[in-house]
């Protein structure tokens, strides 16, 4: 159940639109953050599984923000249309996706998060997946391609 409301006051949201030359070209996500972030902040890779950018993973990226991170998710899916609006749909269009490209997407997400003005250069870069299954294989790939750090079970507590 959502937790925070997509227009809560204490942060600012939007959909960001990155260039990923190797994936698809252009690709999309779901950047948060503190409304009133005083300094640098650690950021948060929001890595969804097989249903997309759906309402409970932008529900765990504010819950991020609140937390004091700049959470960013990117949407495997926006090549197809985004988030269809019901899983078994959204797990249909997954399968169709070009992985590789999709990868790299997820990869120049990454690199997005590296070159925002405001995150703190020293903090640990966190891929974060909200499946347990995968997290361990998604923390490792993205670890040994970016250098973002994997906190372990970031969400147990948020």
């Amino acid at each position: 159940a959502q937790q925070v409301k997509p227009d809560d006051s204490r942060l600012h949201a939007l959909r960001r639109q990155f260039a990923s030359p190797m994936g698809h070209g252009t690709a999309q996500g779901y950047l948060v953050r503190p409304a009133d972030a005083k300094g640098p902040l650690p950021t948060v890779l929001v890595v969804h599984e097989n249903r997309g950018l759906n309402p409970h993973i932008e529900d765990v990226s504010r819950r991020l923000a609140l937390e004091g991170y700049i959470a960013f998710a990117p949407d495997a899916l926006f090549p197809l249309g985004g988030y269809p609006g019901d899983e078994d749909k959204a797990r249909a269009e997954f399968a169709k996706l070009d992985q590789t490209k999709t990868r790299q997407d997820f990869l120049a997400a990454a690199q997005l998060l590296r070159d925002i003005p405001c995150t703190s250069k020293t903090a640990s870069r966190t891929p974060s997946p909200p499946c347990a299954g995968c997290a361990e294989i998604a923390q490792n790939w993205v670890w040994t391609r970016t250098g973002l750090l994997p906190v372990g079970d970031l969400l147990a507590d948020i």
